[in-house]
């Protein structure tokens, strides 16, 4: 017999990661503490990983009673088992007029595997890694959010960034690191991209008059995180001699004057 909602009471959730459950800045476990350094090609040895995973907890607490009573203290209740769901991905609005844009999905299905936050940090839910029942009517399941992957270079995804037509770099090289992400790191900073994460309990365990975390069942909770994605010099010079090599290298002559712009 699945959790009901007139047990709600015997049901609770705790949200943990790094001994806090407010939300805030996720921080990078590899050589770069306070964010991800982007990367190109093969080069990956900036890998974002979270310092901890998040754990969310669901306990029941309704024990059989004496004598038990059918639908309700029978000693039937299990978890209904905990959810996480990613919603609301938000990546900076404008810079030197262009509009700014992210063209992946922004919310998540509950429990995901491999969604990907931005590319290519992804995130997986096991919602089956901890379970146990100590006694009828009670016990605990245990969700583990796992977020993890390669900063991608920001001028292959954030749009218009990859743009090739608006990227092709001046004949001079007066550009650059002045544009794109190499000119948002130079003026603005680290590149922050904003999510909320959604905890809940799993309504397919629901009874039949409604899903237990809606109607008079358990809320949802909300926490917004931040992930900083560390703009690398090296990629900016990188992929501005790749640019200028793919819009210059048919050319048999110097271009006039009035074709430098």
């Amino acid at each position: 017999m699945p959790a009901r909602i007139g047990n709600k009471a015997g049901h609770a959730l705790d949200i943990t990661m790094n001994d806090t459950s407010t939300g805030g800045p996720m921080t990078n476990s590899g050589a770069r503490s306070t964010g991800g350094l982007e990367n190109i090609g093969t080069a990956t040895t900036h890998t974002f990983t979270m310092v901890e995973v998040i754990k969310v907890k669901e306990t029941c607490n309704v024990p059989a009673s004496t004598p038990p009573v059918a639908g309700s203290t029978d000693g039937a209740e299990t978890t209904a088992g905990p959810y996480i769901q990613v919603k609301n991905i938000q990546i900076p609005s404008s810079y030197k007029g262009d509009s700014l844009s992210f063209s992946h999905p922004n919310e998540s299905d509950k429990n995901p595997t491999n969604f990907m936050i931005f590319p290519d940090v992804k995130i997986t839910v096991d919602e089956g890694s901890y379970a146990q029942t100590t006694a009828l009517g009670v016990g605990e399941q245990i969700a583990i959010a796992t977020i993890d992957g390669p900063v991608k270079e920001m001028d292959d995804w954030v749009i218009p960034w990859n743009d090739p037509v608006a990227g092709i770099p001046k004949f001079d090289g007066s550009d650059f690191a002045t544009t794109k992400s190499a000119g948002y790191g130079r003026e603005v900073g680290v590149f922050v991209v904003t999510f909320d994460l959604e905890y809940g309990i799993l309504d397919k365990f629901g009874p039949p008059s409604g899903p237990f975390n809606q109607s008079g069942g358990i809320p949802p909770q909300t926490k917004s995180w931040s992930i900083t994605i560390i703009n690398n010099a090296d990629n900016d010079r990188d992929v501005y001699i790749q640019k200028y090599e793919e819009a210059y290298k048919s050319l048999t002559k110097v271009p006039e004057l009035s074709e430098r712009t």
